[in-house]
């Protein structure tokens, strides 16, 4: 077994809600995250409650969708021998423990601002029929969104938070609940650092934000790459593309080429060829399923433990709070 005690903590955290990886989530966030897994003690947050939250009329789908982002992972080169897969839905109770905690220390106008300001704020009424929704949101769709993986992240100690742009609100949560915590009692462990990827925001195919309508996916057929690269106009998608793909000095070499041929189709070779192990490895549910609970006791007994810090610390609090009233 690895010592992992020397090494700082780094977490990925992913949401499922539609499956299988595009180029933006590999450059945005996949690719950094796994170059440094040996270099880190790495944690893959996989958050299907969070998906679930979001669109309850597909549980049942996000499983599997579930399935697609770990195999992406893996074919990204993920070692999950050596790392860990943390899948949020099987540890929903220890997780709500410790929200529910960390709730104390972050002001109700803040969190509601978060969650106005959020995907699941903006729904109109009808939206949010659609998705499954109540036509008011739950207490817990206020809390999860804003606290969920903060909560997680602090409960696993880690000190890096990886990822691309959307995530990074997640840092400011975070230090805002360890400064409100420290006015309180004793808590010697900072919040994580953000570690920005190599392209935080990667463009579409239409030079949009890339989403789903506007990508290509890590498990693409080589023809519909081929294809969707041949529909690009805008020269900014080509300098943002090779420029993610470690390539920047190539396109300013060509960038005088009008017609965008020869980048084209040296980004047509870079995909096809980098992205040949997402297309050919299908790994099956059951082994999926088994490197999911491989993890599971390492972290339940990790969030068990942080639990039983914060209630030392609460009970110390206590303490001290009824001593000094004496």
């Amino acid at each position: 077994m690895e010592d992992n005690r020397y090494k700082l903590k780094q977490v990925c955290v992913q949401n499922p809600i539609f499956g299988p990886r595009n180029l933006g989530h590999y450059w945005g966030s996949m690719k950094d995250f796994v170059n440094n897994q040996y270099k880190h003690e790495s944690y893959l947050v996989i958050d299907d409650i969070m998906a679930i939250l979001m669109n309850p009329k597909e549980a049942h789908a996000i499983k599997n969708r579930t399935y697609f982002v770990l195999q992406d992972f893996i074919n990204c080169g993920y070692d999950t021998e050596k790392n860990h897969v943390v899948l949020t839905s099987s540890y929903l109770p220890y997780i709500m423990e410790i929200v529910i905690f960390y709730a104390d220390f972050i002001d109700y106008k803040f969190c509601n601002y978060l969650y106005e300001n959020s995907f699941l704020g903006g729904l109109k009424s009808y939206q949010r029929e659609e998705l499954g929704l109540n036509l008011y949101p739950s207490v817990f769709e206020l809390l999860y969104p804003q606290l969920g993986m903060p909560a997680v992240s602090l409960a696993l100690e880690t000190e890096l938070f990886q990822g691309g742009e959307e995530i990074i609100g997640y840092t400011y949560i975070m230090n805002n609940i360890k400064n409100n915590i420290k006015k309180v009692y004793d808590d010697y462990n900072p919040p994580p650092v953000y570690e920005p990827s190599r392209n935080g925001y990667v463009l579409g195919l239409d030079g949009e934000y890339m989403f789903q309508h506007n990508s290509i996916f890590l498990s693409e057929d080589e023809d519909s790459i081929i294809e969707k690269i041949e529909t690009i106009e805008n020269k900014n998608i080509l300098k943002d593309w090779l420029t993610s793909a470690g390539h920047k000095n190539v396109f300013e070499f060509y960038s005088i080429d009008t017609d965008f041929t020869y980048l084209k189709t040296l980004l047509k070779d870079i995909l096809v060829n980098e992205l040949k192990p997402f297309r050919e490895n299908q790994l099956g549910i059951d082994y999926l399923d088994s490197i999911i609970l491989s993890n599971y006791e390492k972290i339940k007994d990790q969030l068990v433990n942080h639990i039983g810090t914060i209630k030392k610390g609460i009970y110390k609090m206590s303490s001290t709070s009824i001593n000094n009233n004496f």
